[in-house]
């Protein structure tokens, strides 16, 4: 077994060992709903401000959409892996906060199966819940306070295999199946007195995507790109325990909690290139107003997203290419609180270097902020580092089967 072989291999255990325990975010929000989401930010194209519904490549698993495996070399597996460490500023009423968090982003392989099928597999975070707020509450009847701890943990992954299909040299079709998985937990201490509520979700998913490409010229192609995932109900199983610390009593109940949903989507994308330039633009719509709110300051719309990018490569452009990536995006918040709707903007750049032949390491960085959420409500600032690496090995024959 190979270097590149041992390390995806290490990698791919330890993040199945730790898949139900990573954290991505210390974010307040993320305590509404399923958590903050995650899908998406990982791989070479985060550096171009996340697009990839219409992005094909040789040597890359585009976990955007499926189809795009049909682009791969039929003669290579190709592994990926990926990490992150997110800086996080948190302003409300004047005052601040900020955190470090870290995560493993991605880990698959993929190779072509037979002659116009192609599949990969492969380990990802969808959601992530992290935050700890300390509220100070008045006394019925008296004009002192009491102080409320509020803390919550976990998030949910998916395991996933897709399967992609080449029915002409332009028309490719692909679809994932998941299986997602994961728990939050989420308490508050009041005086002698600790709630704390653990929900184990699960379920299985499938989305499907298609690509369609043809050549404007002998130096340009353009690239089409669709993609559509469906609203799944989650299975839940809800843990309530109450403990008073003053009496040592301790209840453990069943909760019966309204219910969450994966929400539906689709999307499309475009792309144009030629041997040293790609520029790519994708729009997401995301109907997350299925979900419905145990809070009265807390409801959920539907999300609009729109990302931009370009990708350059210099040296040699067959070979051992270097990318230089830039993108931006802007998208509105799917939370709103009290009835304020703040828009999500981020901008980001990247820096494929090559690593011997088919091998790439990809640097990313990335910068989000709100806007429109007004004094009373938390605004959010980010700044993200990623870094993702690429092994191509060449197969003994030029297929498997």
């Amino acid at each position: 077994m190979n270097t590149s072989r041992i390390l995806l291999l290490s990698l791919f255990i330890s993040f199945s060992l730790n898949i139900s325990a990573q954290n991505s975010t210390n974010s307040p929000s993320s305590m509404f709903g399923i958590g903050d989401i995650t899908i998406g930010e990982a791989g070479k194209y985060v550096g171009m401000g996340g697009v990839g519904i219409a992005l094909r490549s040789d040597n890359f698993l585009n976990g955007l959409n499926p189809s795009a495996l049909t682009a791969m070399d039929s003669a290579k597996f190709v592994y990926e892996a990926g990490a992150n460490v997110s800086f996080e500023n948190y302003k409300t009423r004047g005052r601040s906060s900020s955190s470090v968090t870290g995560n493993i982003r991605n880990l698959g392989i993929g190779f072509r199966v037979m002659p116009s099928w192609y599949a990969a597999a492969g380990l990802a975070p969808l959601s992530s819940m992290g935050y700890a707020i300390t509220v100070d509450q008045p006394v019925e009847g008296t004009e002192g306070t009491i102080s409320s701890l509020f803390e919550g943990s976990g998030g949910l992954s998916k395991v996933y295999l897709s399967n992609a299909f080449k029915f002409s040299k332009n028309f490719s079709l692909g679809f994932n199946l998941s299986y997602i998985m994961g728990s939050t937990t989420q308490s508050e201490v009041q005086g002698n007195t600790s709630i704390k509520d653990i929900s184990y979700k699960k379920a299985f998913y499938a989305d499907f995507g298609l690509q369609y490409n043809i050549a404007l010229n002998k130096k340009w192609n353009m690239n089409f790109g669709g993609v559509y995932g469906y609203k799944q109900q989650l299975s839940l199983n809800n843990d309530r325990t109450v403990i008073n610390s003053s009496s040592s009593e301790t209840l453990i109940e069943k909760l019966h909690p309204k219910s969450q949903f994966l929400p539906q989507y689709f999307g499309g994308g475009v792309a144009i290139n030629n041997k040293r330039l790609t520029l790519s633009a994708d729009y997401k719509f995301t109907q997350w107003s299925v979900m419905v709110s145990d809070n009265s300051t807390v409801s959920y719309c539907d999300q609009h997203s729109l990302n931009i990018g370009a990708d350059l490569l210099s040296g040699e452009s067959f070979t051992n290419p270097w990318h230089y990536m830039v993108g931006a995006g802007v998208s509105n918040s799917y939370v709103v609180l009290k009835n304020k709707k703040p828009m999500n903007y981020h901008v980001s750049a990247g820096l494929g270097i090559p690593v011997m032949t088919g091998n790439l390491v990809s640097f990313g960085v990335k910068y989000e902020t709100q806007a429109g959420a007004g004094s009373s409500v938390q605004k959010n600032q980010m700044f993200s580092i990623f870094l993702n690496l690429t092994f191509a090995e060449r197969t003994p024959r030029s297929k498997i089967y």
